[in-house]
């Protein structure tokens, strides 16, 4: 019995061991990709036009050609996720991974801006988003500054700087830890957005400090308004902000809300981060 798992390139369906990547790859040379995760579960990808536009946004800006099957009217790309999600059988809940790549050719300077792109699938246990049972453990990564430029807020494939960071929270058997910018202030964790609560205020990083444009981001900004939270996301952070939240959670397409336990010496609480992926679930199932 045939257990691999199957993925799908530019539209076809491999098995994962059938399947060779280009030695050419310009993601593989030069980091010329981009990326998007989304999250599966009832029949449906939530906030699927809130993530293919940010993809079609992004390619844009790096020059690539959009091919028409990821068009919001022709709905291509989505049935094709759907149609390898039945393939795989991954039927209550999946993380999807869309990776977009410059076809190969030329050196730095490409020979065309047409595009190959693949999609992957993971399967999740639960259909709902849910609340981490025990708080994270996080501190910050100093080392290499997130650099803040145009691409800061897009899913690129060069992203060497969240490696190095993974392998200092490995070491010092952190759970996360927070990038910052070259001005000190703070960006955003490993693979997701920044939010601190304090009183009736909750804060996140400006687009500005250089953060991913992260779609569960913006969810949680328009959730928080309609509870009459005051937010701030047009104000740089830094540590001293960290130290003096009430509560600080990250957020990601894939696990929705993360609470943090313990920064240093400072423990914070969850109530905001309950009530939140409530009504984060509410919407991304309504």
């Amino acid at each position: 019995m045939d257990n691999s798992k199957y993925i799908s390139f530019n539209g076809k369906i491999f098995t994962e061991d059938e399947f060779k990547l280009d030695l050419n790859n310009r993601a593989f040379l030069y980091g010329d990709g981009l990326f998007e995760t989304m999250h599966a579960a009832g029949g449906k990808v939530h906030f699927f036009y809130d993530h293919i536009d940010r993809l079609i946004r992004s390619m844009k800006i790096l020059k690539m050609e959009v091919p028409v099957r990821f068009s919001i009217d022709t709905l291509g790309i989505q049935k094709e996720i759907f149609k390898l999600l039945n393939k795989n059988k991954f039927h209550i809940a999946a993380k999807i991974r869309i990776t977009v790549f410059r076809k190969s050719g030329g050196l730095y300077t490409p020979t065309n801006n047409e595009v190959d792109y693949l999609i992957q699938t993971e399967k999740l246990e639960t259909a709902e988003y849910q609340l981490n049972s025990n708080g994270l453990i996080i501190d910050i990564f100093e080392d290499i500054p997130k650099p803040n430029n145009k691409l800061s807020n897009l899913k690129i494939t060069s992203s060497i700087y969240f490696v190095i960071a993974g392998i200092y929270k490995s070491e010092k058997k952190l759970d996360d830890c927070i990038v910052l910018n070259e001005k000190g202030n703070m960006v955003e964790a490993i693979s997701s957005n920044l939010f601190l609560v304090k009183e009736n205020n909750i804060y996140t990083p400006p687009l500005s400090s250089g953060c991913l444009n992260g779609i569960i981001r913006n969810k949680i900004i328009d959730i928080s308004k309609t509870l009459n939270f005051n937010i701030i996301d047009n104000t740089p952070l830094n540590s001293k902000d960290l130290i003096s939240a009430d509560e600080v959670f990250l957020t990601n397409a894939v696990s929705g809300i993360k609470w943090v336990l313990a920064f240093k010496q400072r423990r914070y609480y969850n109530k905001i981060s309950k009530i939140l992926i409530a009504k984060l679930n509410q919407t991304a199932f309504q």
